[in-house]
């Protein structure tokens, strides 16, 4: 089986190209999410979005183009284990991003570049809270940033989403090395 597509009744607009970990991790990462939820006392942006290793969006009229092209590319990608490490920190202006960090950033990144051939500071992690501000960001992070954890999983596909009514659903799963 190399895709499954899902039947949207409304056209598709946009895509979302993401690399999801196994259902352990998504579990861990709700769960540091509701930890956060609890230490700042308020909702927070992504607060229920699920765990995912962001790629690119896409939007235009020719969806099934980009679809193509990032089949023809993954066709030449290889499995490889992604090892996930610890909490850490973005700091964007006044607000913070708390993320776990990818340990083996380069070959998520090689994908990443590969799909869409610009480097533009891309720094594959998995968000726990972003933008948070800078009370609140305070009022969690002394209680995650010492808190151990790691974990890794197989990345042997691209997983597609596609928005549908203000939310992603799942479009279609991309598998590495099928041509």
């Amino acid at each position: 089986m190399r895709t499954s597509a899902v039947k949207i009744k409304n056209p598709v607009k946009e895509l979302f190209f993401i690399i999801a970990p196994p259902r352990h991790i998504m579990s861990d990462v709700s769960v540091l999410k509701d930890d956060v939820h609890y230490l700042t006392g308020r909702e927070f942006e992504d607060r229920y979005s699920k765990a995912h290793i962001s790629l690119f969006k896409y939007s235009d009229e020719h969806l099934e183009d980009i679809v193509k092209h990032v089949e023809r590319k993954a066709a030449h990608f290889k499995p490889f284990n992604i090892f996930i490490k610890d909490l850490n920190v973005f700091y964007n202006g006044n607000n913070r991003t708390i993320y776990l960090d990818i340990v083996n950033k380069y070959p998520v990144r090689d994908i990443f570049e590969k799909l869409i051939k610009e480097e533009s500071g891309y720094t594959p992690h998995i968000t726990i809270a972003r933008k948070l501000a800078a009370d609140d960001f305070l009022k969690a992070w002394p209680y995650l940033k010492d808190l151990p954890y790691s974990q890794h999983f197989l990345c042997d596909r691209i997983t597609v989403l596609a928005r549908a009514e203000n939310q992603w659903i799942h479009y279609k799963d991309i598998m590495f090395g099928e041509y």
